[in-house]
């Protein structure tokens, strides 16, 4: 685990916060701003949130009424930018060019990254990032920094580590994965009903997507990998890259499929995102540093430049057989 002390002792620091999550923002990435930008807010300073893409609408209720920044301040002379469960500065996206060079901290759970702040906190045996600002809002409760945890904070917290874990169904779920979800529970989180709209709710939309994906899906490597492309045409009747997102779950269920992946393609013309999920020992964060991405041993993801999504996804089929 990271050295929570001296994350305190940063975040202390931090009275004009600007939280920066990454492209295309899931539920841990979205629940970790929030939780935060309470902290901060409970010590006495300032925070704002932002992500390089809107949060989508089926993780909106984690935002609950807080607003996402639209754009960042043309001068960021006096504040304090925190990125939290960005694992490289591919993942910053738009916001990359303004941002890189002026990163405070990192807070992150990745093993694969690429560091680019001034300070990293960085705990890859974390389940979630949201389960590292748990164990920083238990230490600051302990020290009399803050004299509770708020409901939003913990709502959040948990949807952080629920929708990182699977519903807490992945390997990367441990014995104190459970704890701080209990931990939470008792604080007054509903479980049931968070972990319902995070995997039990789809809009029309997301039905609509994942039939399309399942008719794209392909495997290689007899059977051994799974593949779905989303060309950018498939974006005409009204979906979006983000109604694509439980994609890669299908490509992910095929029985036999040691690894899974999904290639979209991005509003960006010629860039496409790429999510390899394992059902085994495969190190899919290899993978995707390949490619100048990073995430974790079972679950990564990054971003190609080439001619289309089917181009991008035999690219990385090539890679995955090396090491399959």
């Amino acid at each position: 685990m990271i050295d929570i002390v001296s994350l305190l002792s940063a975040v202390e620091k931090c009275k004009n916060a600007i939280i920066v999550g990454h492209s295309h923002p899931d539920g841990d990435c979205v629940g970790s701003a929030v939780a935060l930008a309470c902290l901060i807010e409970g010590l006495g300073g300032k925070a704002d949130i932002i992500f390089p893409e809107k949060t989508p609408r089926r993780l909106e209720f984690l935002l609950k009424n807080r607003k996402e920044l639209e754009a960042l301040p043309e001068n960021l002379d006096g504040y304090d930018m925190i990125c939290v469960d960005v694992a490289s500065p591919t993942q910053m996206a738009s916001l990359k060019d303004a941002l890189v060079e002026n990163v405070k901290l990192r807070i992150d759970h990745h093993d694969v990254g690429v560091p680019y702040a001034k300070q990293e906190f960085v705990a890859p045996k974390a389940a979630a990032t949201g389960y590292i600002m748990f164990e920083l809002f238990k230490y600051a409760l302990g020290e009399g920094k803050i004299k509770e945890i708020p409901m939003e904070a913990a709502n959040a917290m948990f949807g952080a580590i629920s929708s990182d874990t699977g519903c807490f169904k992945y390997a990367n779920v441990t014995p104190a994965t459970h704890v701080t979800a209990a931990r939470l529970i008792e604080i007054g989180v509903n479980a049931a009903e968070i972990n319902r709209l995070l995997f039990d709710t789809k809009d029309e939309a997301v039905l609509k997507a994942e039939g399309i994906a399942a008719n794209r899906l392909e495997t290689f490597a007899d059977g051994k990998i799974s593949g779905i492309a989303i060309e950018l045409w498939e974006y005409e009747n009204g979906l979006t890259i983000s109604d694509f997102e439980t994609a890669i779950d299908i490509a992910r269920s095929i029985r036999g499929a040691k690894c899974a992946v999904c290639v979209k393609a991005s509003p960006t013309v010629g860039v496409f995102r790429a999510s390899l999920r394992a059902n085994c020992d495969i190190d899919v964060s290899k993978v995707a540093a390949h490619f100048g991405g990073g995430g974790h041993v079972r679950a990564a993801g990054c971003s190609i430049e080439c001619g289309s999504a089917k181009e991008a996804l035999d690219m990385i089929v090539k890679e995955i057989e090396k090491v399959i």
